[in-house]
């Protein structure tokens, strides 16, 4: 009698539950949890093969992540059913693509990106194709136990009755939300622990709270905050950055800074004014690497490091979205790229007296800029014209140009007779071309590989293709010197050629490490540089430099003075050179020690590691700040009052 009442009320009981369904409902917010939270976690532990700024099993990105997920439920269940549903798919959805695309972009460019590269549409659109054959198993498993989970969970709404819904109810789901995602986001923070009193110093740069207080380094972000922190904290900040920049401010900081260390003016050095009054042409050679350079594919460029000054050690690294655009920054401006902020070419309402071009400006030069895109494109016209040049020739844009030309084929540039006039100028002139032919895809995709031949390797269409495009822009080294001979102008020009960054769409990464000798994506980034004049004795330079110091190194060349402290870089021959280059995720490269991980330190090298890390703080701040704080124009200004 006792099992059998026993029974009965076990099944009322189950009658109870499944009446009034509140089992669903746990199981449907168990269901959304997870397919959110699925994205998370399985993203930090991809990251954490690349960054490892902070493991992905911390508590700190964790509670980050259920704070918003939390959010995200509380405010689907403020809607009705359909709406609900809707919202949960759209949202599930998105972030999934959002997190392949991170993924996507971390295998290609070696970081994750922010709202800013979102604006680098033009770049993202020429590898999207390339960046979608680098989806693996791992990514297409997170996107399928994701959907699967958001697929079961939709089935148990569609049959799940709604809780009564009046305002008590409202007021429920209002307050346990607030509760629930403030609890969490004060466990996330707490958990990051204490901030370095000094933000300049080199324990900001990895202290995980500095890191999250800071938030400008994408990659380091996802690991500390998460996902969906990184996406809206990043998102936030960049929107504040807008309308909320403390010019005043920044510009007293630097004040002090540059006080304390004092403004100093380049010195002398074995190298000064050695190519004072000649013609310079720079030559932003696009996706040029190193492993191209030999007899057979780009026999000008070979020559000509033989001849001149080849530096055998320069580094292009990335800092903020855009490796053309950074470098072309770089080599502008002696400054890299903010990252954690609008597009660097948008920054073409600041000042820049001390430009590249400008600097010859002052010198009685002509300054132009020639790349077959339109003016659109980086919004050239107006950020080139803001860095000093006179003109931008957006070739493609010019209509009085002969359009029968394929622009973005290099050699084209100085075919076309016009061209040719505008890069070989009345003397003294400055022209800085950015290249193309190399630029990716290298498949059917891309027009050009179907235009050029003579180079093919049997079996490898990519590689084919990527030799015959370097060619090309080789054929068009080779066909300036020619034009210059032709104009009396070899002997009074100094070439200056540099790659803006490795060949990162070629997909065979580990083919390139290996022609390289290394084994890590910071240090595949050693590209060509070589400075040739006729009045110059070969050299091979190996000190170890990188994009920012080409711009010091040049002024000195030409004899021009200038004040060091308004570059990062610095001259490569002077005594002040620092021998070492960094990234993004603060590590270190000074020929011999690769400092990317805190097992490197020993105690005869700690003194020299904590002193480097901290002079590359103190550059990447002050950096920043000269551009989010218009410093010059700053200057420009306090100096008028």
């Amino acid at each position: 009698m006792n099992m059998v009442s026993s029974m009965n009320k076990i099944k009322q009981f189950l009658h109870w539950i499944g009446e009034n369904q509140y089992w669903k409902h746990i199981l449907i917010w168990m269901g959304m949890g997870f397919s959110l939270l699925v994205i998370d976690v399985m993203l930090r532990y991809f990251s954490n093969q690349y960054v490892m700024a902070y493991r992905f099993t911390h508590a700190s990105p964790l509670f980050f992540s259920i704070s918003w997920i939390l959010l995200f439920m509380g405010i689907c269940y403020l809607l009705p059913k359909k709406g609900r549903m809707i919202l949960y798919t759209i949202g599930t959805v998105a972030f999934n693509i959002l997190a392949v695309a991170q993924i996507l972009h971390m295998k290609v460019l070696n970081r994750f990106f922010g709202l800013s590269d979102l604006f680098l549409a033009g770049e993202g659109s020429d590898y999207f194709l390339f960046a979608i054959k680098k989806i693996d198993w791992f990514t297409i498993g997170m996107v399928v136990i994701s959907l699967s989970a958001m697929g079961i969970t939709l089935f148990l709404m569609k049959r799940t009755k709604e809780f009564p819904r009046n305002r008590y109810y409202y007021l429920i789901v209002l307050l346990v939300t607030i509760l629930l995602v403030s609890s969490f986001r004060f466990l996330a923070i707490k958990r990051l622990g204490e901030a370095a009193e000094d933000s300049k110093s080199w324990e900001a740069a990895y202290n995980v709270k500095n890191i999250y207080l800071d938030f400008n380094n994408q990659s380091k972000n996802m690991e500390v905050a998460g996902l969906y922190e990184q996406t809206f904290r990043n998102s936030y900040l960049y929107i504040k950055s807008l309308f909320n920049v403390e010019k005043e401010k920044i510009g007293q900081e630097l004040d002090a800074y540059f006080e304390e260390q004092g403004l100093t003016l380049s010195k002398k050095n074995s190298y000064t004014a050695k190519l004072k009054g000649q013609n310079l042409i720079i030559v932003l050679m696009e996706s040029i690497d190193s492993w191209l350079v030999n007899e057979e594919v780009m026999p000008t460029l070979t020559k000509l490091q033989k001849e001149g000054l080849n530096f055998t050690n320069r580094y292009a690294p990335t800092f903020g979205g855009g490796m053309t655009i950074n470098s072309e920054y770089a080599v502008n401006t002696g400054l890299y790229a903010i990252p954690n902020s609008k597009a660097i070419y948008n920054f073409d309402a600041n000042y820049y007296p001390y430009s590249l071009a400008n600097m010859f400006l002052n010198e009685g030069y002509t300054a132009v800029s020639v790349h077959a895109n339109t003016a659109k494109f980086y919004n050239r016209a107006n950020f080139h014209r803001a860095l000093g040049y006179t003109h931008h020739y957006a070739l493609t844009d010019e209509k009085e140009l002969d359009q029968s030309y394929n622009y973005f084929l290099d050699s084209s540039l100085i075919k076309n007779p016009q061209v040719a006039d505008i890069i070989v100028r009345e003397e003294p002139f400055l022209t800085f071309i950015t290249t193309y032919s190399a630029h990716l895809p290298y498949d059917n995709e891309n027009p050009s590989c179907q235009e050029l031949s003579g180079l093919e390797v049997e079996g490898n269409k990519e590689l084919s293709c990527i030799r015959n495009l370097a060619h090309d822009t080789d054929e068009f080294l080779r066909l300036l010197l020619e034009k210059l001979e032709e104009k009396g102008e070899l002997d009074n020009t100094t070439l200056v050629l540099f790659s803006d960054h490795y060949m990162y769409g070629y997909s065979d990464l580990d083919y390139m490490m290996k022609e390289k000798g290394v084994d890590d994506t910071n240090l595949v980034q050693q590209v060509p540089l070589v400075i040739w004049s006729n009045s110059l004795k070969k050299k091979q330079v190996n000190t170890i430099m990188d994009t920012a110091d080409i711009l010091p190194t040049i002024l000195n060349l030409f004899g021009i003075e200038y004040t060091t402290n308004y570059y990062v870089g610095t001259d490569v021959f002077s005594k002040e050179h620092e021998k070492f280059v960094y990234f993004d995720n603060t590590t270190f490269y000074d020929g011999e020690l690769y400092y990317n991980d805190r097992k490197k330190r020993t105690e005869e090298n700690q003194d020299y590691i904590d002193e480097t890390l901290n002079t590359i703080q103190e550059k990447m701040t002050t950096n920043d700040q000269i551009i989010l704080g218009n410093y010059f124009q700053y200057l420009e200004e306090k100096d008028s009052e």
